[in-house]
């Protein structure tokens, strides 16, 4: 009698494809609270930088030039956060960088509520924390992304930002309005130092992506991360053998992004984010100063600047649903920008209880789209430059992001008003309504890295 010794052929499955079919569950569902939690802070932390100019530009004895300085700073420092995050991010991993990001930016938040007497002082600490911001974003975006089912990526994904991220944007508005008349500007960023309390958190519940770990063949952490996705086919990962496609560019490669398959995505999603960032940032940084030189009282200027914020959740979950439902992002997207161009040109003109729906429809489509657009880059580079190619877009974006603010005041300097400003802004998302059609559809990209439309 003889042994078979014929090795087992272990049955192989499709990483990506697999993550891409299983169906939500708790995992899925755990793992974006967190990354939401997250978002919560940084867009908390972006924003309230609006809020503060009311008690520290008299006491600061600021001009409109250096107000947009003020709020523009810290978009500064997240723009080269961003620019370098998704470098490292792709080379030692999502969770290397989220951690460091939470932490600094939570401790120099404390920093200017203790330090900052000043400008000078101001800026310096902001754009540092600006840095450690800037990590986050890019990650917390590759990250969702990388575990988001195909059938439900749009609603997924910006649901969760959402939650998160424009949560925090949103919250700022009110929780500025309770806490600065009581306790002054600095509370604002005590508040912001309770991030401290997540990073703990984090460091003992946040797992490194499963992407990630699988571009590293890393067999028995993927497999592991795969049973909780998937608990109903653990038996079947246990003993399965894991493919990854194989690597098309060199990891992290910052020269990559500009391959002959990749170049004209590359410069147009970096031009349309500027765009929009701009536009975005520079309406809802001076929003609610315009309405208080309009005759708005305190409360309801601050109320309507978290109501710009908030719609944009609404905004983003349309264009994200419309996305999904006609299979076109881009044509989703330029619609939308296009709707977001015309309110800003009704509030150059509208006042009084008319306020409320335009504000509302800009906050849905001026900042909401933002969020379509990450997406579509996050689904258009491979898993090895995914968080590169995301790093950097979002990097220039926010390039974009910082000269909305510190432009707007300027032009308002200049022609005592904000006609023209509203006019450049508003020409800013039409420019690119029309970029967006220039970009390919990810699938019919070459060797297409990911799924969507």
């Amino acid at each position: 009698m003889t042994l078979d010794t014929t090795p087992v052929q272990r049955k192989r499955l499709d990483l990506r494809d697999t993550l891409q079919a299983a169906p939500l569950g708790a995992f899925h569902f755990r793992l974006a609270i967190l990354l939401a939690l997250i978002l919560w802070y940084d867009g908390f932390d972006l924003y309230n930088a609006s809020y503060i100019v009311h008690d520290v530009a008299p006491a600061w004895h600021l001009s409109p030039s250096q107000i947009g300085l003020l709020l523009s700073c810290g978009l500064g420092g997240f723009a080269i956060g961003s620019a370098v995050s998704g470098l490292f991010g792709d080379r030692f991993g999502r969770r290397r960088v989220i951690l460091p990001g939470v932490w600094i930016s939570s401790v120099m938040s404390l920093a200017i509520a203790l330090f900052a007497h000043d400008l000078d002082s101001f800026v310096a600490l902001r754009i540092v924390m600006g840095i450690a911001l800037g990590l986050l974003m890019p990650m917390c975006v590759t990250y969702i992304n990388e575990i988001a089912p195909k059938r439900s990526n749009n609603v997924f994904t910006i649901g969760f930002f959402s939650l998160g991220w424009i949560g925090g944007a949103t919250s700022s508005g009110f929780i500025a309005a309770w806490l600065m008349p009581r306790f002054g500007w600095q509370s604002m960023y005590y508040t912001g130092a309770l991030a401290m309390v997540l990073a703990v958190a984090l460091q003992f519940v946040l797992p490194e992506s499963v992407a990630f770990l699988g571009s590293r063949n890393r067999q028995d952490d993927v497999r592991a991360q795969l049973a909780r996705f998937w608990p109903a086919r653990a038996a079947e990962f246990r003993d399965a053998e894991l493919v990854v496609p194989a690597p098309t560019v060199k990891a992290g490669s910052f020269r990559a992004l500009f391959a002959a398959r990749f170049r004209r995505q590359t410069l147009c999603f970096w031009a349309m984010g500027a765009l929009s960032l701009f536009s975005s940032y520079g309406l809802s940084g001076w929003l609610p100063t315009i309405l208080l030189k309009r005759g708005e009282n305190l409360s309801s200027s601050f109320a309507y600047g978290s109501l710009l914020v908030f719609a944009s959740a609404f905004g983003s979950l349309l264009s994200g649903f419309m996305a999904d439902r006609i299979g076109n992002r881009r044509l989703a997207m330029s619609i939308a920008w296009l709707l977001g161009a015309s309110a800003i040109a009704m509030l150059a003109v509208m006042t009084g209880g008319q306020l409320f729906w335009v504000i509302a429809m800009a906050g849905m489509f001026v900042i909401g789209t933002q969020t379509v657009l990450n997406n579509l880059v996050a689904v258009s580079y491979p898993t090895e430059i995914r968080s590169t190619g995301v790093g950097v877009f979002f990097g220039i974006a926010r390039f974009g992001a910082m000269c909305g603010p510190a432009i707007s005041g300027v032009l308002q300097q200049a022609t005592g008003g904000p006609g023209a400003m509203f006019v450049v802004l508003g020409g800013a998302l039409v420019t690119a309504a029309a970029l967006v059609f220039l970009v390919e559809r990810p699938e019919n990209l070459p060797d297409a890295p990911a799924f969507g439309h």
